[in-house]
């Protein structure tokens, strides 16, 4: 049972961080509108992370995050042991 229910917890929270990168990569101001409970932003603000250098820095991160996801998915299906 144990094991089950950590692949389901690891299956969400990579799901929801993919979610999150998705949006940062496209549109920083839409990753804004997204629910507090599910955009997991800290301390950024919209004001400050919406437009110029903050955007890129919003969309650096996406990228980052989604090449992570995409990195630990191929090392855990691909890479022979």
């Amino acid at each position: 049972m144990f094991p089950i229910l950590v692949w389901v917890t690891a299956i969400v929270v990579g799901m929801v961080m993919a979610l999150n990168a998705s949006f940062m990569l496209a549109s920083p101001r839409g990753w804004f509108k997204l629910p507090p409970w599910l955009r997991a932003q800290g301390v950024l603000t919209e004001a400050k992370y919406a437009s110029g250098w903050g955007a890129l820095q919003v969309r650096l991160c996406g990228a980052f995050m989604l090449a992570t996801i995409l990195w630990v998915i191929w090392a855990m299906f691909f890479e022979s042991r």
